[in-house]
């Protein structure tokens, strides 16, 4: 059974590759606005497709139906298609219940017929009992270095002119968060920029319970009482 890994060179993608070991890292291009940069980073042994789903981005950056169309294209390259659902995604298509639909549906349509020998389609989702903290802290345990990991993800949704993280987004400041509980030391300027991004845009719906992330949430409050004391 051939492993493709959905690949986006972002925070969980990278560290799922360095725990899972895929066969194939596919990248799809769907021409969103952050697409040209995530791009611009990505290993040499990713695969690229692409499918022009970017028209349809909404303001909040959600794509309707983004993960049906991409575990559709992953079949193409293998029979277990992992996406990168961790702890605290809460859109339909990283579901249980989605993982359970989709396998149906393309297994049956990979079944045996005149154009194919068939093949039956396992969406994994087992890291999505993982927080990314979670996640981190296993790469760490099987040797990975907290640096590198922090120097070559890349994880935002309004990257500046000359290509840096805005650290001032949901995955910008996510990203932070992990790393700041995990003991990794981040720079005064991205630091503030994240802090000051919590008070105005999390905190606030947490202290009214509509952030409704569990362990997560208390994930954030932890590392935002760590860098306010560093």
């Amino acid at each position: 059974m051939k492993k493709v890994l959905l690949y986006s060179g972002g925070m969980d993608s990278w560290l799922i590759d360095k725990i899972w070991k895929p066969d194939v890292k596919l990248y799809i291009d769907i021409n969103g606005e952050y697409s040209k940069e995530e791009i611009k980073r990505l290993p040499k042994d990713v695969i690229v497709e692409k499918l022009d789903l970017g028209r349809f981005e909404r303001e909040d950056k959600i794509i309707p139906m983004r993960n049906l169309f991409f575990v559709t294209l992953a079949s193409l390259y293998g029979e277990e298609i992992c996406l990168g659902a961790t702890a605290g995604d809460r859109v339909l298509d990283k579901s249980i219940e989605f993982k359970n639909k989709s396998e149906d549906l393309l297994s049956y349509l990979w079944q045996p017929q005149h154009w194919t020998p068939g093949k039956k389609i396992k969406i994994n989702l087992d890291f999505k009992q993982y927080t990314k903290l979670d996640l981190l802290l296993k790469y760490k345990e099987l040797g990975g270095d907290l640096d590198t990991a922090f120097k070559e993800t890349f994880s935002c949704y309004y990257p500046r002119h000359n290509g840096e993280e805005c650290w001032a987004c949901k995955p910008c400041f996510r990203k932070v968060v992990a790393f700041v509980l995990a003991g990794y030391k981040i720079e005064d300027k991205i630091k503030n920029k994240v802090i000051r991004y919590i008070e105005q845009e999390i905190l606030p719906e947490i202290e009214s319970g509509k952030n409704g992330r569990g362990e997560e949430d208390y994930q954030i409050l932890k590392a935002y009482e760590i860098m306010l004391k560093n």
